[in-house]
Formats: structure tokens, C-alpha cells, sequence
């Protein structure tokens, strides 16, 4: 186990901000199961890849933990997460693609769940055996992506990769839920993360973590020591395992940013990290990693961070994935009448929802409910040339410029700006003294060159 050096904070090279982290209301709340919901709706959609294919019909009584969907080639299954009835299979709200279908399941009188068995010698599964386990399991990256994770730990014939990072910094403001879930099960995220390092055949893990965050490091560390201890009496390959803290700094949490802090590599545009031999997961996909690997559970629940001034209770709550909003929000006391937006994830890279009636998905990790005047209600100015997104960039790109050349019709003419780069993180229009949406301007000159490429449009 390797210590950390809590007086040396790493960070990324260029850009960055610092916004108010508004984390004070859900840092000190420990995560609470959410009262059992009257039914569920569980998007056939709700991971990269091909929609799952529903193996029930209405009508029939299923189990929490009961497989109800295959996943087909290229997506994962999803599991009944709670004991009911299946009602018509049909298309209802969805977070993101606004109607998709999904299965339906109002609760049954009694509280019923599948059986696990523990594998006592679940670290020495064969590689195959244990990617089977992940995705049969229904496991997507649950820091927000949804990238079935048995996906990312089959690596391309020619990847060559030593290191797995953990993404534990949520640089968002607000969220809280990984933080929480490092602090009360520290050895599940460590056993986690070894075992995906196993998978991946790299000699260690680093795990990056805020500064802002330093409570959870000593379970992480304690954590270490004894996960390794008994891998090394299992006879399984050793992983070395080390919590790097981190600057205070937004986007710490960025694939691309956290691999430059911890390991001082540099990431090409429009590359993965696997490009400098890195792969990076989150915190808490490790520990459904884990229970699959151990005891054959699927992902059934989601650590949600519900906070916000619009909330009446600030809270970290475990919710069975296809919860209503309209419940979560009860079990936070509800909402205050100023209420007037709601976030799916954080404010800086999350979206904005138009309802409550959505179902909680595997992806979402935060609720945010703000009050006041959203900053486009309010309009924009034009752009005075300050330059200041220019040094919040971490990437080094030119959202004024982008900008400028959308606002007179010049959209195909913003590529050497870019526009394909950006992966959104909001930092631009966070600092810019003229309130301009430039992290939209980029996400418009994105979607148009993306489409004039696929038509073959001269540029």
C-alpha cells in the first residue's frame, strides 16, 4: 500500500475554474434508503449500446433481482428492481430521448428478493467468467456515461495499458453521492477497483480524490492494505492501490484532466485515455463490480444526491433504478414554491428536466433543484473580446470564436475552433462577463459539423 501525500495536491495543466461547490447540505448526510416506490419504469434504453429486449409480458409477477431484459450484443440486461406485477410494455417519459419504451412494474404487497450466492473464491474467477458475471449484471459506468463497463474492460488486441484510475473527485458542484459512498464502503470500492485491475492486467490503481474530500482517505487506505492482504492469500495477481488527492478544481473530474493529474500524461484530442495507457472507471461502478463478481448481484439501486435550494430536504438517498422523481422529491420533503429548474446531475455538464414524471436511470447521480432565473432567461451581450474563456478552457479551445461565427450564419466555419473537442464541461460560460450560453454556442457548431460530414457537405 502506498501512502498518500496529503500535502502535495496534483492537478491538470491549463484552464479551469472554481465554482462554489454548494456541498455543505449532503456532505455530512449519510445515504439513506429511499421509501419502496408503488411501481417503476425501467427504460429499455438507459445505457450505450442497442436497447435491451424485454423477456416478460404483461402480466407477470417478477422478483427484484429477476432478469426482465436481455441486452443483446452490444448493451446490458436490466433486472426487475422491485417485486410486482409487469403492466403493458409501452413507451413512457424518458430523462434523455423524451419518450422510449419501457417496462412497467407496480409493487406487490410483499417485499420479495432473489436469492445470491456468495462465490467464496470470487478473485480467482477466469477473465471470461468474470466479464460474463459484469455484464449479466447490467453494469454501465455510473459516473454518468453509461458505457457498459464489461465493454471497457475488454481491451482492443494492441492496447497496451498499466494503469486503472478511479474517478473519485465529483468536481460538480452539489453532488455529494460519491463522496458519501467512498466514506461508507470503502472496502467495496477498493475490492471493486482491484478486481477491474485484474481484469485489465495493469500492476496498479490509482484513485483521485478531491481535496475538499480527505475524510474518506484513511478508509480508502485502510481499505487497501487489508484488500491486498487477502488477495495475496488468494494467490491472485498483485495490484498496487494508492489515493492521490487533488486540487480543488473544476473539471478535476474529467476523464481526460484526472489522467494529466495522476499520472502527468496527456490525452490527444479526440482520443480515449487508453491512448496513453490508461483506463478509468468510478467509484461506484466498482462496487457493483464487486457484488457481481462475489455474489452474482445485479445493479438494482442508485445513490442519488437530491439537494438544491428548490429542495425542502437535502439528501443522499439509494433509489431503486426506475423510481419516479415525483417520489424521490416526496421523500425529500418536496419543493419550495421558487422552484424553477430541475438538473439531472450537476448544474455545470448536467441537463436540465422538463418534469418529474421520469424514472431515475442507471446513469443519473444527482437532482438539482435551483431557484431564480435561469442565466438564459435573462439574455446575453456580446462578446467583448475579454478572453477569459479562452484561460477556463482545459482544452485549449475557442468558444468566442465559435460564438461569434454561429451569431452570423458561419456554422461550418467553426471546425478550427473546436467545436468536435469540446466534451461540454461549461467552464467557458461560467466565466463569461456577457452571461453568453458558450458551451451551448459549441454543442450547435458540433451537431452541425457532425451532420455535414455524415451528408459529405464541401466545406
Amino acid at each position: 500500500m502506498t501512502h498518500s501525500t496529503l500535502t502535495t495536491l496534483r492537478t491538470f495543466g491549463r484552464g479551469g475554474i472554481h465554482p462554489d461547490p454548494h456541498k455543505r447540505e449532503t456532505a455530512t448526510r449519510a445515504i439513506e434508503n429511499v421509501p419502496p416506490p408503488p411501481e417503476v419504469w425501467l427504460p429499455l434504453s438507459q445505457h450505450i449500446g442497442e436497447p435491451a429486449t424485454p423477456i416478460v409480458v404483461k402480466g407477470d409477477m417478477v422478483k427484484r433481482g429477476q432478469k426482465i431484459a436481455e441486452g443483446g450484443v452490444t448493451g446490458v440486461p436490466i433486472h426487475a428492481t422491485i417485486s410486482g406485477k409487469v403492466k403493458p410494455i409501452d413507451k413512457r417519459p424518458h430523462p434523455t430521448l423524451v419518450n422510449a419504451p419501457a417496462i412497467v412494474i407496480a409493487a406487490s404487497g410483499e417485499f420479495a428478493e432473489l436469492e445470491y450466492s456468495e462465490d467464496s473464491d470470487w478473485r480467482r474467477v477466469a477473465k471470461d467468467e468474470a466479464l460474463a458475471r459484469i455484464k449479466e449484471a447490467g453494469i454501465v459506468g455510473l459516473g454518468g456515461a453509461a458505457f457498459p463497463t464489461y465493454r471497457k474492460l475488454q481491451l482492443p488486441l494492441n492496447a497496451t495499458v498499466d494503469t486503472l484510475v478511479m474517478n473519485g473527485a465529483e468536481c460538480e458542484p452539489y453532488l455529494t453521492s460519491d463522496y458519501r459512498t467512498m466514506l461508507e464502503r470503502p472496502r467495496e470500492v477498493v475490492e471493486g477497483a482491484l478486481a477491474m485491475a485484474r481484469l485489465l492486467e495493469v500492476p496498479r490503481v490509482l484513485l483521485g480524490i478531491e481535496s475538499d474530500k480527505l475524510g474518506a482517505v484513511p478508509g480508502l487506505e485502510a481499505a487497501g492494505r487489508d484488500a491486498r492482504r487477502d488477495a495475496a492469500h488468494a494467490r491472485v495477481h498483485d495490484v498496487t492501490f494508492e489515493v492521490v488527492p487533488c486540487e480543488v478544481r473544476y473539471p478535476q473530474g474529467a476523464e481526460k484532466q484526472l489522467v494529466e493529474s495522476l499520472t502527468g500524461r496527456r490525452v490527444p484530442a479526440r482520443a480515449l485515455p487508453l491512448a496513453v495507457g490508461v483506463v478509468v472507471q468510478n467509484v461506484a461502478t466498482a462496487i457493483a463490480v464487486y457484488e457481481a463478481l462475489r455474489f452474482g448481484k445485479p445493479l438494482l439501486d442508485r445513490v442519488v444526491t437530491v439537494t438544491g435550494p428548490g429542495v425542502i430536504e437535502p439528501r443522499n438517498l439509494r433509489v431503486p433504478i426506475g423510481t419516479l422523481l415525483t417520489h424521490v422529491v416526496a421523500a425529500c420533503g418536496g419543493l419550495s414554491e421558487d422552484t424553477t429548474r430541475i438538473v439531472a446531475g450537476g448544474p455545470m455538464m448536467g441537463r436540465t428536466l422538463p418534469r418529474l414524471d421520469l424514472p431515475v436511470v442507471k446513469g443519473l447521480n444527482g437532482l438539482v433543484f435551483l431557484t431564480g432565473r435561469g442565466p438564459l432567461e435573462q439574455g446575453f451581450g456580446p462578446c467583448i473580446s475579454c478572453g477569459r474563456c479562452l484561460d477556463a478552457c482545459p482544452l485549449g479551445l475557442e468558444p468566442d470564436q465559435v460564438s461569434i461565427r454561429l451569431e452570423v450564419g458561419r456554422t461550418l466555419d467553426t471546425e478550427a475552433y473546436g467545436p468536435l473537442d469540446c466534451y461540454e464541461c461549461g467552464a467557458c460560460s461560467y466565466v463569461c462577463p456577457s452571461g453568453r450560453p458558450l458551451m451551448q454556442f459549441m454543442q450547435v457548431a458540433k451537431s452541425a459539423l457532425r451532420r455535414a460530414g455524415e451528408l459529405k457537405i464541401v466545406r
